[in-house]
């Protein structure tokens, strides 16, 4: 390895204010993906099938509850979870990452399989024809 060591670093504590901040900024992201989902299956389903569903101001105000509920309930367990790593790693000293270099390429089994792949492009593109700028104004 020519010198070359790996870079070691142990995870002995998680700050728990870091980790509470984090995952309400990411379970709230998620929140929103959620309800503008939920909004556009809500659509999307009335076209289908009208006056089926209840009102779009019932059906948004359930999805926000579970959304808040999900968000409060998913932060205090994520935060719940930090505080017993810092317990357990206290026993255990942590979880240890090794990172090492890659200093070899593709095998040689991948390299022949890349330049088959690349020879059958190649082919294929001589025998299929390209679009003409005719044919791109029809579209």
């Amino acid at each position: 390895m020519s010198g070359r060591r790996p870079i070691r670093l142990r995870l002995s504590e998680a700050d728990p204010w870091s980790v509470m901040v984090t995952s309400f900024l990411l379970l709230a992201g998620l929140g929103v993906l959620v309800v503008a989902t939920a909004g556009v299956a809500w659509i999307m389903l009335n076209a289908m099938a009208p006056d089926v569903l209840p009102a779009f101001s019932t059906f948004l105000a359930v999805a926000v509850g579970v959304v808040i509920a999900e968000v409060v309930l998913g932060t205090g367990l994520v935060t719940l979870g930090a505080f017993l790593y810092n317990l357990s790693a206290q026993y255990s000293g942590g979880v240890e990452i090794a990172v090492t270099e890659a200093l070899t390429g593709p095998s040689p089994a991948d390299a022949r399989a890349l330049l088959l792949m690349a020879r059958a492009r190649r082919r294929l593109r001589t025998h299929i024809p390209t679009r003409t700028e005719r044919d791109r104004r029809t579209d």
